[in-house]
C-alpha cells in the first residue's frame, strides 16, 4: 500500500511538473509604433499599448525560458524609438530586464541562427514592428529573413519565449499556419474581447487607440480573439501559452520555480509521513 502511495504522488507531481506550457504570444494589425509619443514622460497612444503588451507578457506564468531580454527586430528611427520608449516606460526594467535592437538582413540573420551575442537562445520576448507602415520599420528582405525563420520563432514560443508582432504582412505567420486569412487594411473601432480582458487587466478600449490598422485576421481556428473591430473581425489575437500552430486557449497556470521547489520539498515530507504511518501501523 506504501508503494502505491508513494507512485501516485509522483506520478501526480510528474503531471504538474508537465502541464508547463510554452510561452505566451499578440499579433496585432495595428501599427502602434506609428501612432503614439510620450507626454510627461508617459507613453500615450499606441506606445502605451506596446508597454501593456510587454506587461502582460513578461508577467505571463507562461513566459518560462529564463531569460530577460527583450529584442526587437529590424527597427531604426521612429519604430526603434517606439519600442524602447515601450519598453523604457514598462515595469520591465525595474524587473532586471534588459532591451536591445537589431537591425539588418545580416544582424537579424545572426540573431536566428545563434550566431550573434544576442541571439534566439538567450532571448525572452521577440518584438517585431509593423514594417513598412512605419518610418524605420522592417524592410522587405528582413520580413523575408522572419518568413525563413517561421519555424524558429514557433519553436521559441514552444521553448517558453514570448512574441509581440505587429502588422507586417504577417507571411511568416501563414507560412506556418496557410488557413490563416490575413485582412488587409480597413475596418473601424477596436474593443477588448472577454480574452482580451483577460490577457490585459487594466486596459480599456480607449488605449487601443493605436491608429489605423492594417492586418486584420479571418479563420484564426484555435487562436484566441483579443481586441475585433466594429465588425467584429479580429484586430489583435494572441494565446496565454502554446505556440503559433499550437496555441493554448485556456492554459493551466504554470507553477514558478519557487512553487516547485516547495512542491518537491512538500512531496518529501508527505513521503516521509506515509512512510511513518506505515511502519508504526506494522
Amino acid at each position: 500500500m506504501f508503494k502505491k502511495k508513494i507512485i501516485g504522488i509522483v506520478l501526480a507531481s510528474s503531471f504538474l511538473i508537465s502541464s508547463v506550457h510554452a510561452g505566451p504570444f499578440i499579433l496585432a494589425g495595428t501599427d502602434a509604433d506609428d501612432h503614439g509619443s510620450t507626454s510627461g514622460g508617459a507613453n500615450i497612444d499606441g506606445w502605451f499599448f506596446m508597454q501593456r503588451a510587454l506587461e502582460n507578457l513578461s508577467t505571463s506564468s507562461s513566459l518560462s525560458n529564463g531569460f530577460k531580454t527583450v529584442v526587437n527586430l529590424g527597427s531604426s528611427g521612429k519604430a526603434s524609438n517606439a519600442a524602447s520608449s515601450a519598453f523604457n516606460s514598462s515595469s520591465l526594467p525595474g524587473s532586471g530586464w534588459n532591451f536591445a535592437n537589431i537591425d539588418g538582413d545580416a544582424a537579424i540573420t545572426d540573431f536566428f541562427n545563434g550566431s550573434g551575442a544576442t541571439n534566439i537562445n538567450n532571448t525572452g520576448i521577440i518584438m517585431m514592428d509593423s514594417g513598412s507602415n512605419v518610418t524605420g520599420g522592417s524592410s522587405t528582405s528582413e520580413r523575408g529573413i522572419f518568413t525563413t525563420n517561421a519555424v524558429k520563432i514557433d519553436n521559441f514560443l514552444g521553448a517558453g519565449g514570448g512574441l509581440f508582432s505587429q502588422s507586417n504582412g504577417y507571411d511568416w505567420v501563414t507560412s506556418l499556419l496557410p488557413t490563416l486569412n490575413i485582412i488587409s487594411g480597413g475596418g473601424s473601432g477596436i474593443s477588448l474581447t472577454a480574452a482580451g480582458n483577460a490577457a490585459f487587466p487594466g486596459l480599456v478600449d480607449s488605449d487601443l487607440s493605436a491608429g489605423p490598422r492594417h492586418n486584420r485576421f479571418g479563420n484564426t481556428g484555435s487562436i484566441p480573439v483579443l481586441a475585433v473591430d466594429n465588425n467584429g473581425t479580429a484586430v489583435i489575437i494572441g494565446s496565454a501559452g502554446g505556440s503559433v500552430t499550437n496555441p493554448d486557449p485556456d492554459p493551466i497556470p504554470v507553477p514558478a520555480p519557487a512553487t516547485l521547489a516547495l512542491l518537491g520539498i512538500g512531496l518529501i515530507g508527505i513521503a516521509s509521513t506515509l512512510r511513518r504511518k506505515n511502519f508504526n501501523m506494522q
